[in-house]
């Protein structure tokens, strides 16, 4: 006989009474997540390192060395030998890593609100896509041309036994990833420049 608890609140690896615990106790005390991240320059035009590491939960700062993710960007190999680099590499480019913080996004976004909508998953299957525009990147247009990354598409799949009326709520779900959000509606964003 085992010592284990296994209990039928937990699905899809997540304790469900728990879940509702926290889900009610962000409408009396809102708590709000400071993220960062960090690029640093190599040296060479359009590649930079990005370091991700602490963050804020509520008033707690949390830095882990576990959480410590470093990130090499750039671009892709052909492109890079169109305008002119030396040393052409293939490396992540940084819209495709947004399209990919979407996409994991809108994962987490369906896989946590699911469960307490009886929607059994099986699987699920994000693809993003987008045209882009380098225009704006290279000075060719203004700043205010930024609509030169066109035609975002989220195409969502979900693997099992699902009903048309689930497919629905899976849709509505797809609204709450704060990555859609931060894409899909505007949003101020303050800059400053200083010496380092």
């Amino acid at each position: 006989m085992s010592d284990t608890i296994v209990s039928d609140t937990i699905v899809d690896g997540m304790d469900l009474e728990k879940l509702e615990a926290f889900r009610k106790s962000l409408k009396n005390r809102p708590v709000t997540l400071g993220l960062e991240a960090m690029g640093i320059w190599e040296g060479h035009s359009g590649r930079c390192t990005v370091h991700i590491a602490p963050y804020r939960f509520g008033d707690q700062r949390i830095e882990r060395l576990t959480r410590h993710y470093t990130i090499a960007y750039g671009g892709w190999r052909e492109v890079e030998e169109a305008i002119g680099f030396v040393g052409p590499s293939d490396r992540a480019e940084a819209v495709e890593m947004a399209l990919g913080a979407l996409a994991a996004c809108v994962t987490t976004a369906i896989a946590f609100n699911a469960p307490r909508h009886e929607i059994k998953l099986e699987g699920i299957e994000i693809k993003i896509s987008c045209n882009l525009d380098p225009s704006v990147l290279f000075e060719v247009k203004r700043p205010e041309s930024h609509t030169t990354i066109s035609n975002i598409t989220t195409e969502v799949k979900i693997k099992g036994n699902v009903t048309d009326e689930q497919l629905k709520t899976v849709e509505r779900l797809v609204h709450h990833s704060p990555v859609f959000g931060l894409i899909e509606y505007a949003h101020k964003i303050e800059s400053s420049v200083g010496r380092a």
